[in-house]
């Protein structure tokens, strides 16, 4: 099943595109399915990681179309804008003027659309979506790291963490010492003084 559903979810043809949505909820379908004694769990894993890979690639065309509609409108825009330039100043063709009449329209376009509730929604929808393949790849890490006695990155992160306390115990305890060993010195001086 897994070389047919790969090799499905590598097509990039506008046919894969199309389908999306039902290999999606076809994959969607077995990750929810009733367990099985004979499907294994890393299976299952796969199946949620290849879900949230499509969904992913869903999210991500749909910001890219939101995305794009600030360019074709600046450029509407801008065309406009040399439509209402005369002949004349077309001999006086000045490229810096240009530029920054188009950035300007640019960047009002752009601004208003990154403002717009279509494109914060489809941003937080294809973070949410990176996010959550993020944690499906972090699951099947995991399990694979199992399977082959390497150590997962939570046991890296713990190890990590152990190891800066460890440090900061070294630390306090190497300035506690001092602390001690130079009141002890300032004690000895003050006795030796006053004799």
């Amino acid at each position: 099943m897994m070389p047919f559903l790969s090799t499905r979810a590598a097509d990039g043809s506008l046919f894969a595109a199309a389908q999306a949505d039902e290999m999606s909820e076809i994959i969607k379908r077995m990750v929810e399915a009733p367990r099985l004694a004979d499907m294994w769990h890393l299976d299952r894993q796969f199946y949620a990681l290849m879900a949230a890979w499509v969904d992913v690639s869903q999210r991500m065309a749909f910001y890219h179309a939101i995305a794009s509609v600030p360019w074709g409108k600046a450029y509407e825009r801008y065309n406009a804008s040399l439509a209402d330039t005369e002949k004349e100043d077309a001999k006086h063709f000045d490229w810096r003027k240009r530029f920054e009449a188009w950035r300007d329209i640019a960047d009002k376009e752009l601004i208003s659309n990154m403002r717009s509730k279509d494109f914060l929604a489809a941003q937080r929808e294809l973070l949410r979506s990176v996010l959550d393949l993020r944690i499906r790849q972090q699951e099947v890490a995991d399990r694979v790291c199992r399977l082959f006695g390497v150590p997962t990155q939570h046991d890296l992160d713990d190890l990590a963490r152990q190891i800066t306390e460890l440090r900061r115990e070294v630390r306090a305890s190497l300035r506690a010492t001092q602390r001690h060993e130079a009141e002890g010195r300032e004690g000895v001086a003050g006795q030796s003084g006053e004799g």
